[in-house]
């Protein structure tokens, strides 16, 4: 099981390694696994938008569409101001609640990833959400760059997905395999090693102990 409150720290530690319970050295996570976590809470994320998207949409609706059941679309200032905003929050308060209870989101527990602090303890609040905010800062600047270039929503939208790939690529030079976002929050993500598998005594039918 991962580490739930700290690791122990010592002078050998290397800050490419990290010692673990089991024994074995957690290493710092690669790009490729931690794009597939994050397509993985992706999936969850959709799930919780829909469900605030389907609270709020109908506050937002005008009353007389909403009496003769039409199908109409929310104000763009309803959008910009409500709507969007409570996504946000929704999103850092998804991320920041499993960081800070045990350093890992379903994704992360699925791919064995764990993120901590620099000093190898749990995120607190106010590091779950300056990592949020130092992951929104270089796609949000890249979208305002791009919107001032072309004038359109789509090369707005397109630039900011480049931002965020931007913030994995960051990891091809740093020498710790850390992200632009890690780096600014003081944060590293950790793939910890497999939990040792368990064998059955008595022919495989009563107890249980590690191999």
């Amino acid at each position: 099981m991962p580490a739930k409150h700290q690791h122990p720290s010592s002078p050998a530690a290397s800050p490419d390694s990290l010692p673990s319970a089991s024994g074995a050295s957690a290493e710092p996570a690669g790009i490729m696994v931690r794009l597939f976590c994050l397509v993985y809470d992706g999936l969850l994320l959709v799930a919780l938008w829909m469900i605030t998207s389907a609270i709020l949409v109908p506050l937002g609706t005008p009353e007389q569409a909403a009496r003769s059941h039409e199908l109409t679309v929310v104000s763009p200032a309803f959008r910009q101001f409500v709507l969007f905003p409570a996504l946000v929050a929704v999103t850092w308060l998804f991320y920041g609640y499993f960081w800070t209870r045990a350093g890992q989101t379903l994704g992360m527990q699925t791919w064995r990833l764990q993120v901590l602090r620099n000093d190898g303890t749990l995120p607190l609040w106010r590091d779950a959400i300056a990592r949020c905010a130092a992951a929104c800062l270089f796609p949000i600047t890249c979208g305002l760059i791009a919107m001032a270039a072309w004038h359109s929503s789509a090369a707005f939208l397109l630039s900011m997905m480049l931002g965020f790939l931007g913030n994995y690529l960051w990891m091809l030079w740093s020498p710790h395999r850390i992200a632009w976002h890690d780096q600014l929050s003081g944060t590293r993500v950790w793939r910890l090693p497999p939990e040792p598998k368990k064998k059955r005594r008595f022919f495989g039918w009563f107890s249980e102990k590690d191999q």
